[in-house]
């Protein structure tokens, strides 16, 4: 824990708390939503240069213990301006999606009389288990924690012959940058590509998951990084 953090956690007074979800949906290629709970802020907020907007939300069941399971914590978000509700139409319900809880104080934000990236809280890290309520006014999730491994079954990965499972870079339209926060795909060149492989500007560049594009960046005699298994139909 943070030193800053450690030491206010010992006095009575602790000033103004702010909690901060991200849920990013990287393997089903959602963008990353961000929203703060903080009943001290009126309009979006900034942590660490990425945005949080305001919403209402119902967190219950992060505590952790020393014994026994994983807590499985749920996680309610208003519905009010339907952009959760979009990326759950659009993207399986978020199910598998990563989510994370920030926690900090009002005076480490970076706009704070104090602003630090690294005094905060340690950042609960869980995936989205199942989505169990929606409606016009919320929409909760069952989460599980990201280390929670009960139940999986192997193979983990899937063979498959030309879709590479890396997530790739995503374009951060408030930053003008690309965010690699969640890409596990190296690759970090200056060109863009669209998903057909032809050339793109920066905010247009996606991957189409197949070898050509993996070939587009890296060309034919490179080391490709793709995860996909081109020769698995020459094994019988």
């Amino acid at each position: 824990m943070n030193d800053k953090i450690s030491s206010v956690s010992q006095k009575p007074e602790v000033g103004v708390y702010v909690e901060l979800f991200e849920i990013s949906g990287g393997p089903l290629g959602a963008s990353v939503l961000r929203f703060t709970s903080s009943a001290h802020e009126g309009s979006s907020i900034v942590f660490d240069g990425k945005v949080y907007a305001p919403a209402p939300v119902d967190a219950d069941g992060f505590e952790r213990s020393g014994s026994g399971p994983q807590p499985t914590p749920t996680l309610k978000v208003g519905n009010a301006n339907k952009v959760a509700q979009a990326a759950v139409n659009s993207y399986q319900d978020l199910l598998g999606a990563t989510v994370r809880r920030i926690r900090t104080l009002r005076e480490h934000l970076d706009d704070g009389a104090d602003p630090d990236t690294e005094a905060i809280w340690p950042i609960d890290v869980f995936r989205v288990e199942r989505k169990s309520a929606i409606n016009k006014v919320f929409i909760e999730w069952e989460l599980a924690s990201a280390i929670d491994q009960e139940g999986r079954k192997l193979p983990a990965r899937q063979v498959l012959k030309d879709a590479c499972t890396h997530t790739y870079r995503r374009w951060d339209s408030d930053l003008l940058a690309f965010d690699y926060s969640e890409a596990s795909c190296p690759y970090a060149e200056a060109s863009s590509f669209d998903a057909t492989g032809a050339i793109s500007s920066l905010a247009a560049d996606q991957c189409g998951k197949k070898l050509s594009d993996c070939r587009s960046r890296y060309g034919y005699s490179a080391n490709l990084p793709t995860r996909a298994f081109p020769g698995v139909s020459q094994v019988r």
